[in-house]
């Protein structure tokens, strides 16, 4: 089981966020929410259940467009040419149940320049995944290993990961875990929002806590274990 070691030499920001706020019939998801993202790090994106961790995720995703605030991944406004800089794991499949990875990995082949079709065929391997297998033949735990092996597959600057072992079984999160940081690429940045936190939280150098869309902590989590004397899963449970 491998443990991160956090780089304590102050990385540029990958991702800049200002004054984001976003809203869904009336309703405040986000709420001026303010952020740096260095490169080079895991962070964890945590929070109680619609505390607007996914709704960050897709704004950076590119896939919601309407918001006011800036937001900036490389400099760039989530679009078309952030996108082929950016991998995204939904927290649910993203494609048909009727489709195989062999199929999807021909989109991927088109649709991403950084994609490694050898890479991601290894890393089905490790899981003893048929690329050949329909996915309505998978049990949760298998789709969810399928599509961190796209994300894991692309050489991306940001990956950005929504509870990636949501359905993957206890037995098997440290080999899904292990597999991400074998393939992290210190250039590149890891967001993940989880709620699993003591099964992941080895992976983070630092957390973003989302309340109530609003950003209520971003600090590393050697800084928060101290400042709490315990473990972060138990920190969070005082500042949830």
């Amino acid at each position: 089981m491998e443990e991160r070691k956090l780089r304590l030499v102050e990385n540029p920001p990958i991702v800049r966020v200002e004054n984001l706020n976003k809203t869904f019939g009336g309703v405040q998801a986000l709420k001026d929410v303010n952020l740096e993202i260095p490169e080079g790090r895991i962070i964890g994106l945590l929070g109680p259940n619609g505390s607007g961790k996914t709704t960050l995720l897709k704004i950076l995703a590119g896939l919601y467009t309407t918001y006011s605030g800036t937001v900036l991944i490389d400099g760039q406004r989530p679009g078309a040419q952030s996108k082929a800089h950016v991998a995204y794991l939904p927290d649910r499949p993203a494609f048909s149940l009727n489709r195989t990875a062999e199929d999807i990995v021909e989109i991927y082949v088109d649709f991403f320049e950084d994609f490694n079709r050898d890479r991601f065929m290894e890393l089905l391997d490790k899981f003893e995944i048929s690329a050949k297998k329909e996915f309505k033949e998978m049990s949760k735990g298998m789709i969810d290993k399928v599509q961190i092996s796209f994300a894991m597959a692309r050489d991306a600057r940001l990956y950005l990961l929504d509870e990636p072992l949501g359905g993957v079984d206890v037995a098997a999160r440290d080999n899904v875990l292990d597999t991400i940081l074998e393939n992290f690429d210190s250039k590149g940045t890891i967001l993940v929002a989880t709620h699993l936190i003591s099964e992941i939280e080895r992976l983070f150098d630092s957390v973003i806590v989302l309340k109530e869309g609003q950003v209520t902590m971003n600090a590393p989590c050697d800084d928060i274990r101290q400042a709490y004397s315990s473990t972060l899963e138990e920190a969070m449970k005082a500042i949830f």
